[in-house]
């Protein structure tokens, strides 16, 4: 276990750093290293292995058909003597034999396992493999031809004598068109800046005619020469190129879908570079000094991931990792995503309260204090990194590195950067993945080669595709040319005099004659030229016929409608309709079956998705009117719907299920009342009153016992504080007086000190003076202390 732990680590180690896709951590067969051996060997057990099963399949298929060919037909036979004088028969296998019947088998069995192994193991659909099979597709073929390139870490000498004194930034498209040298542009400016046009670079005299200008073709086709960092052209350019038809501009279908290494750059986080080798001029000053300054003099980086509760961090000097911690904190709701923050803040009047939640709460401050204390123990090497790289995903894992009052992360920092590609759970092995992918530029012979490499092929059908999409859209923002049609004969020349009558008399005075004429309308109407014929005409568009709506459809909208009334007519407790409708269902049953019958198919139907029938639904109403005449017409209390509920037990109206317990009451064998959750041990209301009354007069006579035992005990305390209140002479008289009286009733003896009863008790006495205990003589005592003279 550990071995094959060991073997994986290193192996996604090593496919880190040669990877091609950033979004994948392991990419196999790559161009410069073959497989690793481990993997050799397993792809030849695992030939090895095939060519056995099929050896083995092979004779268990075949196993009687060879034994019948040895001993029955296909043998030469001849006998022997032993040398006790039996005779015995030898055999031997013809050459034919032994082939004929599974040599064919196995040997499509071999080619079938030889040709697995070659497409299974050399070939992939991941480009750059080498060397590609000889079943690869074409394209695979020319995609590893077009895919040799190398491979240097940014931290190498190698990378430092490649990028030489300068690089600069390119943009490159995979055009057809040759690509023109751009003239040098001026900065253009105007005098009055608010009626000009700096795209177009005109001037205008009046507001009327900027707005004006904002309207016109020419103005939209230099702002999309702006976005595509091209110059501006005149108007007169712009009417060659409207004269020779070449609109496609205007509309921005060139650049519609233009398949650019920066396309390719955004979506893989890479940046295109190019050195001083190349033969355009440098345009990106600051390149070369950013590279130089966080690859080649300062080679620390720091890399943080944060997301989920799981925290990984390192900083790396070159490509070694100098420091590096992991830690994770529960703060993710299992099965639903989300810190607990999150959560808190949609719901801030009725925050969970479980053991979960507090839980999450918690590790979310632990979670930011210990992410703290990292940060802080690495702050001296953190300051001496060239770039710090970061991935926070969630507003809360980016309030941890730069919210509080004194953030972790400065946001103004230019060593910032963000990971510019998908990673995985924040791990140290995902760190050190990301840190590789990072620091590994990829070196390309030539710049068409590299388009080769990200820029799709156009093929004409899907320019012919997008064209006749393109075409299929109208752009209602344009302006149209108006199309002049034909008029009909008589429309013409009529308005071909009436021109030519304005073209002579353009100079003159219009005369005008008023006369009255009587038209003849049959006359003068002619029928319209037509060039169908009368058989084209009897030709009619076909209509789309209707779909008639089946049979079994329309008694189900039927059927629907009729329940939409029934339980409208519960839920408002309309018992004239419920009457109705069960009087209209009563007319349509079959022959043969009883009106009792027909009278429980009716009441016990179930309405509802959740299986209320229409005593569950009077009872969820409270129309008690209406449940008791369904109870009447023999519908079932006993039902339940898909809750296990009954009618009883699916409402908590007092009135319905006292209802439904006279009616148990008055109808104690018709259903069973047990399965129907009704109670049928319960008084009646005479009883019920008896009953009650009885209780009071329990309550009144506990309440007077009570009231006669506070009056004694009221009685006795008045007689205590009485008692403490006389001095020891007075209560030894009084002691004595109730002794003589003694023979005449009850003497009640009391502590000197407490005031408690002892009668019948052996007092502790001294001085004449008796008490309960030997504590409250030795009290007694300590108050009145004995002076002896």
């Amino acid at each position: 276990m550990a071995m094959s732990e060991m073997l994986r680590q290193r192996l996604n180690e090593k496919y880190a750093r040669d990877s091609y896709y950033p979004s994948t951590p392991r990419t196999h067969n790559l161009t410069e290293e073959g497989p690793v051996l481990s993997e050799r060997k397993l792809a030849v057990y695992g030939l090895i292995l095939s060519l056995l099963v099929v050896a083995v399949k092979v004779f268990s298929i075949y196993r009687d058909d060879i034994e019948r060919t040895v001993f029955e037909q296909k043998l030469i036979s001849y006998e022997t003597l032993s040398e006790d004088g039996r005779i015995m028969y030898q055999y031997t296998w013809k050459t034919a034999v032994k082939y004929s019947h599974f040599w064919l088998p196995l040997l499509c069995g071999i080619l079938s396992s030889y040709f697995t192994w070659i497409m299974v193991y050399l070939d992939s659909n991941v480009p750059g493999v080498q060397p590609p099979s000889p079943f690869s597709p074409k394209k695979y073929k020319e995609q590893s031809v077009t895919n040799k390139m190398e491979s240097t870490n940014v931290f190498s000498e190698n990378f430092q004598k490649l990028i030489g004194n300068s690089v600069r930034s390119v943009l490159l498209e995979n055009s057809s068109e040759k690509d023109e040298p751009s003239p040098a542009t001026n900065d253009w400016s105007s005098e009055n800046e608010n009626l000009s046009c700096s795209y177009c670079r005109v001037k205008f005299p009046d507001a009327q005619n900027q707005r004006e200008h904002y309207k016109l073709d020419w103005h939209r086709y230099n702002l999309k020469q702006s976005l595509l960092s091209k110059p501006p052209v005149t108007e007169d350019e712009f009417g060659e190129k409207t004269g020779k038809d070449d609109l496609s501009s205007i509309s921005g279908s060139d650049s519609e879908k233009e398949d650019t290494l920066d396309t390719y750059a955004t979506a893989q986080g890479k940046i295109f570079l190019q050195n001083d080798s190349g033969q355009e001029e440098i345009s990106d000053k600051d390149i070369f000094a950013r590279l130089t300054q966080c690859c080649i003099t300062n080679k620390q980086w720091t890399v943080l991931m944060l997301g989920g509760g799981h925290f990984a961090g390192a900083v790396f000097k070159g490509n070694e990792p100098i420091l590096h911690k992991t830690f994770h904190c529960y703060t993710v709701r299992a099965g639903q995503g989300g810190s607990q923050s999150s959560r808190d803040s949609k719901s801030a009047g009725s925050q969970p309260k479980s053991a979960g939640a507090s839980l999450r709460r918690y590790n979310e401050q632990a979670l930011v204090q210990h992410v703290k204390t990292v940060v802080d123990a690495w702050k001296p090497e953190m300051d001496k990194s060239a770039l710090i790289i970061y991935r926070a995903s969630g507003p809360y894992n980016r309030s941890v590195l730069f919210g509080g009052a004194s953030p972790l992360l400065d946001r103004s920092d230019k060593r910032l950067r963000t990971i510019p590609f998908s990673t995985r759970r924040a791990t140290f092995t995902e760190v050190k993945r990301v840190e590789s992918v990072l620091a590994t530029a990829d070196v390309y012979k030539s710049l068409k080669e590299a388009t080769q490499h990200f820029c799709k092929q156009k093929s004409p059908d899907a320019e012919a595709k997008r064209n006749k999409i393109r075409s299929s859209c109208i752009n209602r923002a344009k302006s149209r040319e108006t199309v002049e049609r034909p008029l009909p004969g008589a429309l013409s020349s009529a308005s071909s005099v009436e021109s030519g009558l304005e073209g002579d008399n353009t100079h003159q005075e219009p005369s005008f004659t008023f006369t009255n004429e009587e038209l003849d309308m049959d006359a003068s109407l002619r029928e319209f030229e037509d060039s169908l014929t009368p058989e084209q005409r009897s030709k009619r568009a076909p209509r789309k016929k209707q779909q008639r709506k089946s049979k079994t459809k329309k008694l189900k909208e039927k059927e629907d409608a009729r329940k939409r009334d029934l339980i409208d007519a519960l839920c408002k407790g309309d018992l004239d309709k419920l009457k109705k409708l069960l009087e209209n269902h009563l007319k349509t049953f079959e022959e043969g079956e009883t009106e009792r019958n027909a009278k429980q198919c009716f009441v016990n139907e179930v309405l509802e998705e959740n299986g209320n029938t229409l005593l569950h639904v009077a009872a969820l109403n409270e129309h008690e009117e209406v449940l008791e005449f369904l109870l009447d017409n023999e519908a079932d209390p006993c039902v339940k719907n898909k809750n296990q509920q009954t009618a009883y037990s699916c409402t908590q109206s007092k009135g319905i299920r006292e209802a439904l317990k006279q009616f148990a009451r008055d109808n104690p064998d018709k259903y069973n009342y047990n399965k129907a959750q009704i109670p049928t041990n319960a008084l009646t209301t005479e009883e019920t009153a008896e009953k009650k009354k009885a209780q009071r007069k329990v309550k009144r006579e506990k309440e007077k016992e009570k009231k006669k035992e506070n009056w004694v005990k009221k009685q006795e305390e008045d007689e205590k504080s009485r008692f403490l209140q006389l001095s020891d002479r007075e209560k030894r008289a009084l002691a004595a007086e109730r002794r003589i009286l003694s023979q005449s009733g009850t003497v009640m003896a009391r502590c000197f000190l407490c005031a408690t009863d002892i009668s019948g008790k052996v007092p502790f006495e001294y001085l004449g003076n008796r008490f309960c205990t030997i504590d409250c003589l030795k009290a007694h005592r300590m108050q009145n202390p004995i002076v002896l003279s």
